[in-house]
């Protein structure tokens, strides 16, 4: 099996949710506990994930991980109302992958 199952699965889940024009503006980077990114077709064990940046035209969210696998999203700016709907729906799949991920511990600077 794959060691990254959950976010190959996450992508599936992407492609086969939005038309093909959004797919594509839709740029996604992992990055591992020491800050390593990695784009969706690198290699990288998703047991040691930290955080993801979407981004998507103008607005950019962070989805991060910290210690006790809590996670935290926020972003700088505010977004476009007509991409809301997109972002949110983003969200929602990318957070019901990385649930199913058993995360290797991690100390945070």
């Amino acid at each position: 099996m794959n060691m990254n199952i959950n976010i190959e699965l996450m992508l599936e889940e992407l492609k086969k949710e939005f038309p093909k024009n959004v797919y594509q503006e839709l740029d996604l980077i992992i990055y591992d506990n020491d800050g390593n990114g990695y784009f969706t077709d690198d290699e990288f064990q998703e047991k040691i994930f930290r955080n993801l940046f979407i981004s998507y035209e103008t607005n950019v969210v962070d989805i991060r991980r910290n210690k006790y696998s809590l996670f935290d999203i926020q972003t700088d700016i505010l977004i476009e109302q007509e991409d809301l709907a997109v972002i949110g729906k983003v969200i929602s799949i990318v957070v019901k992958h990385l649930s199913k991920i058993e995360f290797e511990e991690y100390t945070e600077d």
